[in-house]
């Protein structure tokens, strides 16, 4: 009876543990449940990922072709590596202000003799020679427009290779790149003031506009390339007089200018990626909403305009008192034409460079930044007593051109 009693009583132990270790995991399953993220959520989750997705897709339409998606793959094996550090030697002898900018974070120059490419190691991604006396360089997305101004011939450049070469039947009076690689020619026209002349990014010619009352002088391209504004002048009444036409490249009848400006003559014009389209003129800069729905001026107010620099949407401009009385300042417009930061800056500005919410301004010497925002100060650096130009790298280092090098300078 013993021997049974005990292994009874044993059993009975067991039992009760078992039953103890099957209560835990049940407790925890419950626990595991409730805890559990319910399914609903990661559907609306995964929702919200797909719209944010699409966005992206949808506002990048125009860039998103097979061949740009190729071009943006071959660009990134070629941009790989490292180079040597800057400064780096200028290919060339010289190179004008307006041929130097930041692209992708890259440091693009067109000198007297030759494109290249830097990235922010200083390796050359891109060096190629150029035969133009006097070349322009525009930047579009991830390619390079070169023209000989006053010559015919141009070229399209892409990190990988020559995109297009050719020469023109008319000497090239402006030019202009849109970012899906579609680009524009202003040209001399025998019986006109001017022809604009739109091209495929494969180099089929899309579009032909003859001006006959004003002298086209800049030119920009709608993010699609569909579109364009141009900037054009004329003597009325012995004083210079400045144009705007808004060109869709679906309706080939003459139009009228959209705007007149007496007593100014616009130096450059952009079509921003919202349809607005900014003109920089020599005493005021007229801002155009989408579909014109809109015009706004900004004054100078009898300031001279020393540097200017346009980007998403943006304008600064450096503003400087004639002879050396008082003092000038810095201004950031907005896609309105409204002021959205104003800085008093007491010496001559030499160079201007947007990027995202950076502005850098280089003035005897130095380089300063400021929020475009706010038009706070954030920093500064030297720039090097023969520095003539400046291109954001980032919000807080600028690419230098000197005049027989190029830098890189971080803010402190």
């Amino acid at each position: 009876m013993s021997d049974r009693g005990q292994r009874f009583d044993t059993t009975e132990i067991d039992t009760a543990k078992y039953q103890q270790r099957m209560e835990k995991r049940r407790k925890k399953r419950r626990e595991r449940r409730e805890s559990r993220v319910p399914r609903w959520v990661y559907k609306i989750i995964l929702i919200l990922i797909l719209c944010v997705f699409s966005m992206l897709i949808w506002f990048n339409r125009y860039n998103l072709t097979p061949s740009n998606v190729l071009e943006w793959v071959q660009n990134s094996v070629v941009g790989m590596g490292i180079g040597d550090g800057f400064p780096s030697r200028i290919a060339g002898s010289s190179v004008s202000k307006g041929n130097f900018q930041s692209m992708n974070k890259e440091a693009v120059v067109v000198s007297d003799t030759a494109l290249t490419v830097l990235n922010s190691t200083a390796k050359a991604v891109v060096s190629r020679q150029h035969s133009f006396s006097r070349p322009v360089m525009k930047v579009g997305g991830s390619r390079i427009l070169i023209y000989n101004l006053g010559g015919k011939g141009y070229r399209v450049e892409s990190q990988s290779k020559t995109l297009v070469k050719e020469d023109g039947q008319q000497n090239i009076l402006a030019g202009a790149l849109a970012a899906n690689g579609r680009y524009a020619l202003i040209t001399q026209a025998d019986g006109y003031l001017g022809c604009l002349t739109a091209y495929a990014a494969d180099g089929k010619i899309l579009f032909h506009y003859w001006f006959s009352d004003y002298y086209p002088t800049a030119v920009a391209l709608s993010a699609d390339g569909t579109k364009a504004a141009v900037a054009a002048v004329s003597a009325k009444d012995g004083a210079m007089t400045s144009a705007v036409y808004l060109l869709d490249f679906g309706n080939s009848k003459p139009v009228e200018p959209f705007a007149v400006y007496p007593e100014n003559m616009m130096l450059d014009i952009s079509y921003n990626g919202n349809g607005t389209v900014t003109a920089v003129g020599d005493r005021l800069t007229a801002v155009i909403g989408a579909g014109g729905k809109t015009k706004a001026n900004f004054d100078y107010q009898g300031l001279h305009l020393s540097a200017y620099s346009m980007d998403s949407g943006k304008t600064a401009l450096g503003l400087t008192p004639y002879g050396s009385a008082g003092n000038g300042k810095l201004v950031v417009l907005d896609d309105t034409g409204s002021a959205a930061a104003s800085v008093v800056f007491a010496h001559p500005v030499e160079s201007l460079s947007l990027y995202a919410d950076a502005m850098a301004v280089l003035s005897q010497g130095q380089v300063h930044f400021y929020s475009a925002a706010a038009g706070t100060l954030t920093g500064t650096c030297d720039a090097g007593s023969d520095a003539r130009a400046i291109a954001l790298h980032d919000e807080t280092s600028v690419y230098i051109l000197g005049v027989s090098e190029i830098r890189l300078a971080n803010s402190k």
